[in-house]
This record gives C-alpha cells, sequence and structure tokens, in this order.
C-alpha cells in the first residue's frame, strides 16, 4: 500500500499559489514574513501563536513560537492534523510520517490518514476499535483501523484500538490489518497467517494457520461456520482446525483418539471439514502404527462429517467395510460380528497358513479391487495370498452377503469361503468333511457317481452320488 498511498498526496500547487501571491500583499496586522518564515500578526501587531490562520482557500498553522508550521504533524484539541512542506494543512491523503521511536517495537515511519476536514482519522473516545472506509487509489474501498493519536494499526489489532505484539499476537489479537505498507483489514475473508505454536506437534504444521475474518473484521472464534458451502472449525484462538478432531475435547485440541465422533478437516491447506470419501493417514491418537509409518487409509464420513465406524456399509450401491478407526478394509479379514451386525474383531489373512479353520467361530470376506478398491466381492473370486492363487465363493444375498460358503455348495467344498481343490500332480484327491471322505478334482469339483477313476499314485476311486468315497484300492474295483 506503500506506493497507492502515495498516490493520494496532493500537489501543493494551490497553496504555492496562495501563499506567494495573497501573503506577500499583507501587512501588519496580518502575515508578514520574518527570518524567512511566515508568522501572523494580530491588530496589535503582536504574533499569534497556537492558532490556525486561514490564507485564500488553505488553513496555516503557527506553532508556539508564532512561526507557520511546515511538514509536521500538529496537536490541537486532541485533535491530529498534518501541514505540507509550504504550510498548508493537508485533506483528504495518507501522509507517512516518521516514528518518533516511542518503545523498541515501533516501526521507523506510521501512516495516518487525514479526512476532509484535515482531521486525521483516529480511535472513538471509547477507545473500541472501529474500522474506517477510505477508498484507495485505484478506486477499490478498504477499512482501515487507527490508534487514538491517528496511527494506521497493522498486524494484528486488539479490540481496544492496539497493536498486539509478541509471539502470541495471533491468539490475543481480533483483527489482522495487513504489512505496515498496507494495512487493510481482512473482512468477510481467509488469511493464512504465522502462528508460533509450540502446542502443536502435528508433522504437516508449518508454522501458519488460516484464520477467517468476518464483515465486521473480527476473526471467528470457537465455532463452526459454514462458508462457501463447506464447514469449518475454529479454536478459541481463531485458528482453523485441520487433520483430526474429536467431538467433545476442548477447542485447541487438534489430534483425537478413536472413536466415531471422529471428524476430519482435511490438510492445512484446506480444513474444511471431510464428507463423503477421503484418504489420509490416521492421527497418531487414532492409530499409532499407520501414522509412523506415513499409511493412508481411506474413510468415509456422513454428511455431518462423522465417519463410518465398525460396519459394512452400502455406499454408492457397493459395499465397504470399515474398522472401528473408520479405516475402510482392504484385501481378505476373518471377521466376527455382534447381534447388531456390528464389525467387533478383523484379522487380515495374507498367507494360507492364516486361512481359519471349518469350524473357527469367524467369516471370511474379500475387499478388492473390482470395480473399485475395497468393494466387497461376492459370488466366485480368485484370491492371491502370498503369491499363490486361490478360489474363493462369496454369498450374494441374506443377512451375511459376502461371507466365504462353509459347505458343499455348487458341486464344491468350500472351507469358510476357500474352495479345496486337489493337487495338480495328483489329480484326485480324496479330502475329509463333515466326517465323510469326499473326492475332488483338480478344479475342485466333487467327482459323483464315479468308478474306477485313478489318481496320479494308481489308486482307484469308486464315489456315490455325492461324491464321497465308498471303494478305493491300487487294483480295478467291481
Amino acid at each position: 500500500m506503500k506506493k497507492q498511498m502515495r498516490k493520494w498526496i496532493i500537489p501543493c500547487a494551490a497553496a504555492l499559489f496562495t501563499i506567494g501571491a495573497s501573503m506577500t500583499s499583507f501587512a501588519a496586522p496580518g502575515w508578514a514574513q520574518e527570518d524567512g518564515t511566515w508568522v501572523y500578526n494580530d491588530r496589535d501587531n503582536y504574533r499569534v501563536t497556537d492558532s490556525w490562520k486561514k490564507s485564500g482557500n488553505d488553513w496555516f498553522y503557527l506553532d508556539d513560537d508564532g512561526y507557520m508550521a511546515t511538514s509536521k504533524v500538529i496537536e490541537t484539541n486532541d485533535e491530529y492534523y498534518y501541514v505540507n512542506s509550504l504550510g498548508a494543512r493537508v485533506t483528504n491523503e495518507w501522509r507517512e510520517i516518521d516514528s518518533d521511536h516511542e518503545d523498541e517495537d515501533s516501526p521507523d515511519t506510521y501512516w495516518y490518514y487525514f479526512g476532509n476536514t484535515g482531521k486525521a482519522y483516529k480511535a472513538p473516545g471509547s477507545g473500541k476499535t472501529s474500522l474506517k472506509s477510505i477508498q484507495k487509489a485505484n478506486g477499490e474501498w478498504k477499512k482501515y483501523a487507527f490508534d487514538n493519536e491517528g496511527r494506521m494499526l497493522f498486524g494484528w489489532v486488539s479490540d481496544s484500538s492496539e497493536r498486539v505484539l509478541g509471539d502470541d499476537a495471533w491468539k490475543e489479537g481480533i483483527y489482522y490489518c495487513g504489512e505496515s505498507s498496507d494495512g487493510a483489514a481482512q473482512l468477510g475473508s481467509w488469511a493464512l497467517l504465522d502462528a508460533d505454536d509450540d502446542d502443536n506437534e502435528l508433522d504437516n504444521y508449518d508454522g501458519s494457520y488460516w484464520f477467517y475474518f468476518g464483515t465486521n473484521g473480527k476473526k471467528t472464534m470457537d465455532t463452526t461456520k459454514t462458508i462457501n458451502g463447506r464447514k469449518y472449525r475454529f479454536r478459541d484462538d481463531g485458528a482453523t482446525i485441520y487433520d483430526w478432531y474429536t467431538l467433545g475435547t476442548p477447542s485447541t485440541a487438534t489430534p483425537s483418539t478413536a472413536g466415531s465422533d471422529d471428524l476430519y478437516y482435511n490438510l492445512p491447506t484446506e480444513c474444511w471439514l471431510a464428507k463423503g470419501w477421503f484418504k489420509t493417514v490416521p492421527g497418531a491418537e487414532l492409530d499409532q502404527e499407520a501414522y509412523d509409518n506415513g499409511d493412508e487409509y481411506w474413510f468415509y464420513a456422513d454428511g455431518k462429517g462423522q465417519l463410518t465406524t465398525s460396519k459394512i456399509r452400502s455406499i454408492n450401491n457397493h459395499r465397504y467395510a470399515f474398522n472401528e478407526k473408520g479405516e475402510m478394509l482392504y484385501g481378505l479379514y476373518a471377521l466376527t460380528f455382534d447381534d447388531s451386525r456390528n464389525i467387533l474383531t478383523y484379522d487380515e489373512i495374507e498367507s494360507e497358513s492364516e486361512l481359519p479353520k471349518k469350524d473357527d467361530a469367524v467369516e471370511v470376506y474379500y475387499f478388492g479391487d473390482s470395480p473399485k478398491e475395497g468393494v466387497m466381492a461376492t459370488g466366485k473370486t480368485t484370491v492371491d495370498l502370498d503369491g499363490e492363487k486361490f478360489t474363493f465363493n462369496f454369498r450374494k444375498s441374506g443377512s451375511n452377503r459376502g461371507a466365504g460358503y462353509n459347505a458343499i455348495f455348487e458341486d464344491g467344498i468350500y472351507v469358510q469361503g476357500r474352495l479345496l481343490k486337489a493337487d495338480r500332480d495328483m489329480k484326485y484327491e480324496v479330502v475329509s468333511y463333515d466326517g465323510n471322505d469326499y473326492l475332488i478334482n483338480t478344479s475342485g469339483k466333487l467327482a459323483k457317481n464315479k468308478k474306477n477313476i485313478k489318481d496320479s499314485d494308481g489308486m482307484y476311486y469308486v464315489t456315490d452320488k455325492s461324491g464321497i468315497v465308498i471303494d478305493s484300492g491300487y487294483d480295478k474295483l467291481k
């Protein structure tokens, strides 16, 4: 704004004309030149001091010695004015004036704005911060705050027309008025501002927070607010919550603990409440191991931002599973449920040795890549376990839709969803199931009503209509 403000400094040709043309014709009493400057004598030919006198359309100030003041701030009757290099009082102008450095934090210069009467804009008598509308050189209107001496405030500003300084200024300040060369207050807008916060231990904290300032210039604090259709959460110091947040915790808390009340407010660059699908690393309090490893998971939140947890849920005509942390399950899992079909336990199966037995009190589900990542599989599905492919069959309907068959079904024997097959080198193989010995081939199909079929070892088998072995031997059977 420094350059823009300077455009408001009005040339003093009018004042120069007044001084040169009018004052030279004055005789006592009135204007006179002494020692190279102007004075004003009263009727008794005494020099007028501490007073304004007009010449033409301009006002001039006589100091306490009676000399016309130039290029300085004039304080009279608790009001502040400025006279230019010719002594004329300026109006409707920005002026940058050297600071008297009254304290160590004082800037080298301050900006003032002198209105149409020449008075500097300043804080009201109440001391409350009041924003003044001033048109910039480009025609745009902005609002500014001033202290009780007419100095434009900048940076963080309190509610009592004072600058707020120090590392905690972002916590204590109410308004934000830009840099010393700008000063325009943030109004109805976002601002990413430096914030020294030793309490924030998140890895993605970069030393700044987003703040939102209302149309009155005050920062939004300790509330939730919908802005442009997105919901945001603001701490009691005005910083916008990001990452994980748990309802019911103090408003300054950012990380959350696991639970259905966890809300996610995206990355620091976004901060809005996540709804629907989103993928991110869980917070340290939510999943320490995933946080340490930087493992990302998919989550799904409802319209209020609350996570789907411990459920198999239908979303856009596909079914997905989520653990108690809200993390979407991906892969082959042995699950247990309560009476309401909420997921109680979930153990990922990553190798053949981890496959559950027939009588284990679990149900096996597969959440793969078809047609989308994490979609629950139904029907026959090929699953890769540690580089080896297995055929599974999952229920297509019912309350336990998606659970692997644990029965003889469609001419095959399934144990927790996995189809039992004969070894390729054997051609046929006998498996025990529910107290009976069944003969299966390499594709997993039951060998029903077979007589004298032979495996690779030369063993002959005879089976009944169910595929149960009723005789076997190395000689052909009658």
